[in-house]
């Protein structure tokens, strides 16, 4: 999906990436991150959130919730993270890194919420009002007040499978009045996802009926007298939407894939954001029709459509072949990849990938690179994944 582009925009880090493995530095199975250009990408975002009044938490799931991103990140003008779940959130907070947001896609157990909210997150995501009397009962506990999210739907709204839950926005109203009973907690705002989805014609991203779901649900809120500090807005937050969303009343929003330079729109057209993470592996065997290559970093909608084989540098950028997605059925023990046209392939040869995944969910190694657009590049953390 962004291996054109990649090409193009950041043949350097193709490039390293062949260099590293054949070199023995990297194994296959390993996904090479960009460090250089990711920083660039967080001060383009964090530039772009000031320029229009709105702020933003990093989301690090798609990175592999490693701290050592996390840092970076903060340090380059986005404090704060998202958490979508409570291991990402011990994982970021042990790190020493802020805690935004919490809760959005996954709700913690039950006694879990002490430690949460002894992470101090600016605001906490609910599901329900079962949920926030669990959050209100800790914090009376720490003498405390905790700002939530009420996480909204409509009826035609988009929802990914496995990522259903909140509260119906026809019945909200009727669920404020149960939220106002309790102590601990105090309403600050309203979120839901996904806000846009890739347009028709690849040029834009366009607002989903969540989104305006979204402005129902705030003005809900402002006629039972509540003030809405946070109108959170995630799913696809780059440079070429914050002004959108900023316009729109969105106070937060949460780039994730824009930190790469990845969201669906980076394929179609060249954004601020430039494209910063590449997958690296090598071919194993070959049979009739395809070569096999070493898997564990695949993911179900990558909307994978090619690779790039070989053993050298100045080479790679040239031979390009056809790749297939892996089934969904399947453990990606192994990728596929086609036969090549005007070169060979020897066995143990470097394949590269530029596709969407979600790190934290594959079986791939990560290695942080710096210093590639120099041509000096050195890793600076290697994430092993046992």
């Amino acid at each position: 999906m962004f291996l054109d582009v990649t090409k193009r925009r950041n043949p350097k880090l193709i490039q390293t990436g062949v260099t590293l493995h054949q070199s023995g530095k990297i194994p296959p199975n390993t996904y090479v991150i960009d460090m250089d250009i990711l920083q660039e990408n967080v001060r383009l975002l964090a530039e772009s959130a000031r320029t229009h009044g709105i702020q933003l938490y990093f989301m690090s799931k798609q990175l592999g919730r490693l701290p050592e991103i996390g840092l970076k990140i903060a340090e380059n003008g986005i404090e704060k993270a998202v958490a979508v779940e409570f291991d990402e959130g011990k994982r970021l907070h042990e790190a020493g890194i802020k805690i935004g947001n919490i809760c959005h896609l996954v709700q913690p157990g039950k006694h879990q919420w002490a430690e949460v909210l002894s992470w101090n997150p600016e605001v906490v995501t609910v599901f329900s009002v079962e949920r926030a009397r669990q959050v209100s009962n800790e914090a009376v506990k720490r003498g405390k007040v905790q700002d939530i999210l009420l996480k909204v739907f409509g009826d035609a709204d988009v929802i990914y499978p496995g990522q259903e839950g909140g509260i119906r926005l026809a019945e909200l109203a009727g669920e404020l009045q149960r939220l106002a009973s309790l102590p601990g907690i105090r309403i600050a705002g309203v979120t839901t996802f996904p806000n846009f989805q890739l347009g028709d014609n690849h040029e834009s991203m366009e607002p989903t009926e969540n989104f305006y779901t979204l402005l129902k649900a705030k003005e809900i809120l402002a006629q039972w007298g509540i003030t809405v500090d946070q109108m959170n807005g995630p799913s696809a937050t780059s440079c070429e939407t914050i002004p959108f969303l900023a316009e729109s009343g969105v106070t937060h929003g949460e780039p994730g894939h824009a930190l790469t330079g990845t969201t669906p729109l980076h394929a179609y057209r060249d954004l601020p954001e430039k494209p910063a993470i590449i997958y690296v592996t090598e071919v194993s065997h070959e049979d009739e029709d395809v070569y096999h290559v070493i898997g564990g970093g695949y993911y179900g909608r990558s909307n994978l459509t090619g690779c790039l084989v070989g053993n050298s540098a100045a080479e790679i950028l040239e031979q390009s072949v056809p790749a297939y997605e892996v089934s969904p059925e399947a453990i990606d023990y192994y990728g596929r990849i086609g036969k090549p046209d005007g070169f060979s392939v020897d066995i143990g040869d470097t394949a590269i990938f530029a596709f969407r995944t979600q790190l934290f969910v594959t079986r791939a190694h990560i290695a942080l690179v710096k210093g590639i657009q120099t041509g000096s590049p050195e890793i600076i953390h290697f994430e092993r994944k046992g």
